[in-house]
């Protein structure tokens, strides 16, 4: 009785530190209150569409990693349940990593701009945005490096 209440409560201990993880893992793109950001302006000088590829997070591979290792040792045979365990994780650590990578590429735009001081940027805009020659942009950039692309009105 003592054993199974020690698997139910390392289960529910995994879960809880998965969910910790996801949950308060910061988000890209959320503004902190007083954090100052530098403002520059251009002009875009021309725009394409683009596939971007971010950094996969290694979440999907770590999450399959282990779902596998639990399913695997959970179906398994008595005697087998470590070998089940093992093949388990690493079926379930290659399907995680490649779901983590297909979550990753999403469509964009990348925008040229001409500064008004002269210098000359690419950026990569998620999302399928249009972009005209010539439009006025200011772009915001955040204390960790992130930039937003926002249009000039009048």
């Amino acid at each position: 009785m003592r054993r199974a209440g020690g698997r139910v409560g390392a289960g529910f201990l995994l879960l809880a530190a998965a969910l910790m993880f996801g949950v308060l893992a910061p988000q890209p793109g959320v503004a902190q209150s007083g954090a100052m950001q530098r403002i520059l302006y251009g002009e875009v000088l021309s725009a394409e569409p683009v596939v971007i590829q971010d950094r996969p997070s290694g979440k999907g591979a770590a999450t399959g990693s282990t779902v596998g290792a639990i399913a695997g040792a959970a179906i398994a045979e008595r005697g087998d349940g470590l070998l089940g365990a093992l093949i388990g994780g690493a079926i379930g650590g290659a399907v995680g990593r490649a779901a983590d990578r297909a979550g990753s590429s999403k469509r964009g735009t990348e925008v040229i701009i001409r500064l008004d001081s002269g210098e000359e940027f690419a950026i990569q805009v998620p999302g399928e945005q249009e972009y005209i020659a010539g439009e006025r942009v200011r772009l915001v950039i955040s204390p960790s490096g992130a930039t937003e692309v926002r249009r000039v009105r009048g």
